[in-house]
């Protein structure tokens, strides 16, 4: 019995060694038929490894845009993932600050509820210093920062009589505070934003670029502050849940509590819009889908005409050694043993293209990770797949060459010229 499978190893291995002797001796021919399934290959792991690395920057990023167990209310649906053409919204009437009041009292699995309001693209100014119009501003609750997961490493948070006071008081973004400071003390100075004067009571620490953006720009003043200089807009709130276990829930009854604030009727549809990190990451995944179609299309007819190339170059090694056939049958040589040297080939000519393919793809994601300060690594079921296609292309395609192969009269192949 072990002899057995000592010489049917032996078999396999004296074919797939023929195989590459083959390969070797019609190097051209091969390589143009590799082209194929090396392009469908390669493609098929970078694609999956891109998407990847955005994914799981993607992750990160919502993970950490608001704090444990937060999730907001504002006033229309969140716009996450690739859109094409203009995108029209039904108006909706604005969220107000009133409400978080009615979210407290009325929803048991809520610890606390955060307003905030923003205007975008603001300069702050000190001296004859100023930052680029790239920064926000935004007026919230004391739950702003813990809420929004935005922690102050230099002096403090806006505290509820900042709020009550309506004090003209301001934590910086990071960026702010670079472009304004340079890493001088920046507390109980001032800045101006739209000529309005702020004293500086603390800095946001820096959270770094995600997609070549910086997530530091941000600043904040008190909520009642922001309404008296631009007066009061439809506000978000973010809703903290007591814990893991009731964050579920909290989303359920503050649906329900917004529905009999908003004084909606059974069946009407949601006239405000929730958003949560998970939610973010579904969009992102099922709008990014058919990129992955697209990988997998691409893939696809590449293996396709690599099949097509395969069987072509069998069905040519056959006529080419149609002697050395009959000189294997007359020897005592079998069907299946001829079978199977055929396949071996194709299969293997497949499998070296998709080797190939990977380390093209694993070049991109290096390329990626070294050049584009991205995560990019390639994900281990992208190329057992790839593997496996292969397989199957050099099987399915090398099939009717090897039965040929192995059809063929030994008399009339020794006749062959």
């Amino acid at each position: 019995m072990g002899r057995k499978i000592i010489r049917s190893l032996y078999s396999y291995w004296e074919s797939f060694r023929m195989a590459l002797d083959a390969m070797r001796a019609h190097k051209m021919r091969a390589l143009l038929t590799l082209v194929g399934v090396v392009i469908g290959v390669a493609t098929i792991i970078s694609m999956m490894t891109v998407l990847g690395g955005i994914k799981y920057k993607i992750d990160d990023a919502m993970l950490n845009s608001l704090g444990a167990n937060v999730f907001q209310v504002q006033r229309y649906d969140s716009d996450a993932g690739i859109h094409f053409g203009p995108r029209r919204r039904k108006w909706r009437p604005k969220i107000e600050e009133s409400y978080a009041k009615e979210i407290l009292e009325r929803c048991p699995s809520v610890r606390a509820v955060g307003v905030e309001s923003w205007t975008f693209g603001r300069r702050l100014s000190r001296g004859g210093m100023e930052t680029n119009s790239d920064n926000s501003l935004a007026g919230g609750s004391v739950e702003f920062g813990p809420n929004n997961s935005r922690y102050v490493t230099l002096g403090r948070p806006i505290t509820q009589q900042d709020v009550n006071s309506a004090r003209r008081v301001i934590v910086l973004g990071y960026d702010a505070y670079k472009s304004l400071y340079y890493g001088a003390d920046p507390i109980g100075t001032y800045v101006r934003v739209d000529g309005q004067k702020f004293e500086v009571i603390g800095v946001f620490e820096e959270r770094g670029e995600m997609f070549g953006e910086s997530q530091d720009r941000e600043n904040w003043i008190p909520l009642s502050t922001f309404e008296r200089i631009y007066g009061e807009k439809s506000v978000n709130l973010t809703v903290q849940a007591w814990d893991p276990k009731a964050f579920r829930k909290a989303q359920g009854e503050v649906i329900e509590a917004m529905r009999v604030v908003r004084g909606l009727r059974p069946g009407e549809e949601n006239n405000f819009g929730m958003w949560t990190p998970d939610l973010m990451q579904k969009q992102f995944t099922e709008q990014t889908a058919w990129i992955g179609i697209a990988a997998f299309g691409i893939c696809g007819i590449s293996l396709l005409v690599a099949g097509i190339g395969i069987m072509n170059i069998m069905l040519v090694s056959v006529t080419e050694r149609t002697r050395e056939i009959g000189v294997r049958k007359a020897l005592g040589g079998t069907r299946s043993s001829i079978l199977r040297q055929f396949l071996i080939e194709a299969t293997t000519l497949s499998l070296v293209g998709g080797a190939i393919g990977i380390l093209l793809g694993y070049g991109v994601a290096i390329f990626i990770n070294n050049n584009l300060n991205f995560p990019a690594p390639v994900p281990v079921w992208a190329v057992l797949l790839a593997a496996i296609f292969c397989t199957f292309v050099g099987v399915g395609f090398g099939m009717w060459p090897a039965v040929k192969a192995s059809r063929l009269d030994p008399i009339d192949a020794l006749r062959y010229e």
